[in-house]
């Protein structure tokens, strides 16, 4: 998953996680969140819209909107593409897709945090062209859902990841929201390089 693989599998206490029956229902995220605190940021040269809502009882919130420089085709076959976890996320040591069809995978990984090796087994279901829905579920550990979906622009595709995180122990709320910050800023400035870097692949 080119670009995105480093935004939603680095947070390293979602581990062994168990999988959940039906599906992944994401509209929650999608909704403007109640109190939701929203900047407008520079990364690159690229504007980025960032909102955010955190508390100790309900979780962090997170999510980024931007402009990708490629037509939605093009930006659906790079958030689609599953074929470079291994390489593009760090510490990952084996992939084992448990399940694959056009529309839901389940993707189980071995990463290596410190000195520990750590199970990582998420849902992804996908609307091709629109959407990408993904859980990461653990009764211990806690919860981490997230959608990311694509809307047509007049110079590019309009990109949107939004995320929610759960942990059930507790672990301070703004320590979290500082991990998914940097995550996810640094997941786009990724993404937008290779989107930049993209026309030249595939000349």
């Amino acid at each position: 998953m080119r670009g995105w693989s480093a935004l939603a599998w680095s947070l390293p206490f979602l581990v062994a996680s168990t999988l959940s029956a039906g599906t992944v229902d994401t509209e929650f995220l999608q909704k403007p969140w109640p109190k939701q605190i929203v900047r407008q940021l520079e990364v690159g040269r690229y504007e980025v819209r960032w909102r955010q809502r955190a508390n100790r009882r309900e979780g962090v919130y997170a999510g980024v909107r931007f402009t990708a420089p490629l037509d939605r085709a093009s930006v659906w076959d790079k958030t689609s593409d599953f074929s470079d976890i291994g390489r593009m996320t760090p510490g990952v040591s084996a992939v084992r897709f448990l399940e694959e069809t056009p529309t839901r995978q389940v993707i189980q990984l071995d990463v290596t945090v410190l000195w520990k090796t750590l199970q990582l087994t998420f849902e992804v279901e996908q609307d091709p062209g629109q959407a990408i829905r993904f859980r990461l579920v653990n009764k211990l550990l806690g919860e981490y859902w997230g959608v990311c979906w694509l809307e047509e622009a007049s110079a590019g595709t309009i990109v949107e990841l939004a995320t929610w995180l759960k942990p059930s122990r507790p672990i301070p709320v703004g320590l979290l929201l500082f991990v998914e910050r940097k995550t996810l800023l640094d997941g786009v400035r990724n993404f937008l390089e290779e989107c930049e870097r993209y026309p030249q692949q595939n000349q």
